[in-house]
């Protein structure tokens, strides 16, 4: 059976399902990566290299590909040798409005990435490698350059909720780089950041509004290698062990193991807890 390759939207994260079906037997590893118009190819995080051995079928998810964009995913299976045992690809674009919210993604815990209205993105600050040397007697010095470096910025965001507070909050002070995605209308399209530090503060004198605005000092960085930084999945065994009494119960509230690890019981939204408690 030949090696097949599906990729639907999943919209409550803007992402992209990729079902990888017909692994042959004897397959020990898979890659799967998009191409971009540019030509641009991008693993997929944490389906590079990723364990095939004993397995009929794969899925995973892309949280980070570019927003309105014509894409092609590919999933190349390899056996124990690295030899290529089976390879397949489809075609798969995200429709998203040109005015929709752009998203701050979440490396490593992708489902805490959230939509947020961006108040401001006004400028990028480069910075170069030069030598000015002054020489006796000469007007004019001799420089001495080399490439730029990417730029620093200051990415203002506001949220509206106590929730997306929390879980900004979260995405910002994990350590790891994050993600701003945007439709390419917005002049941005795919940006990753490291954040050097960040502001919160209220949007509003009400002490009941909940809005708050961030404003995130950071660094653009190159995109974190794939198959290092792997996200974790967003369910883990201590929290549906808290949550189901029984496995008769787990059963009814996910019938599969991947709606177990990828979705939140009914009821429960994302279980972001505060950085430090506030009632005591």
């Amino acid at each position: 059976m030949a090696v097949t390759l599906a990729v639907t939207e999943e919209p409550e994260r803007a992402a992209a399902r990729v079902a990888v079906g017909g692994i042959p037997a004897g397959a020990a590893t898979l890659t799967v990566e998009r191409t971009s118009p540019s030509g641009a190819v991008a693993g997929v995080r944490g389906a590079v290299g990723a364990s095939a051995s004993g397995l009929a079928s794969y899925v995973t998810r892309d949280y980070e590909l570019p927003l309105g964009v014509a894409l092609t995913y590919a999933v190349t299976v390899y056996d124990g040798a690295s030899a290529v045992v089976g390879q397949a690809s489809a075609a798969f674009e995200l429709t998203y409005p040109d005015l929709g919210d752009p998203w701050l993604v979440d490396l490593a815990r992708p489902l805490n990435s959230l939509p947020v209205l961006v108040e401001s993105l006004a400028e990028l600050s480069y910075e170069a490698a030069t030598g000015v040397h002054r020489v006796l007697e000469r007007r004019a010095p001799v420089l001495t350059a080399l490439p730029g470096w990417t730029p620093a910025a200051e990415l203002v965001v506001v949220t509206a909720t106590e929730e997306e507070r929390e879980r900004a909050r979260a995405l910002l002070g994990t350590g790891y780089p994050l993600l701003l995605r945007t439709p390419p209308a917005q002049g941005v399209g795919n940006i990753f950041l490291g954040v050097t530090g960040f502001v919160e503060a209220r949007a509003s004198r009400l002490a009941q509004a909940q809005d708050r605005r961030f404003r995130i000092s950071c660094t653009q960085v190159e995109r974190p290698d794939p198959s290092i930084y792997v996200p974790l999945a967003p369910s883990t065994y201590a929290g549906a062990k808290a949550t189901y009494a029984t496995y008769a119960d787990l059963l009814a509230g996910a019938a599969t193991y991947e709606g177990l690890a990828y979705t939140y019981p009914s009821g429960v939204a994302d279980p972001i807890l505060p950085w430090l408690p506030d009632d005591v």
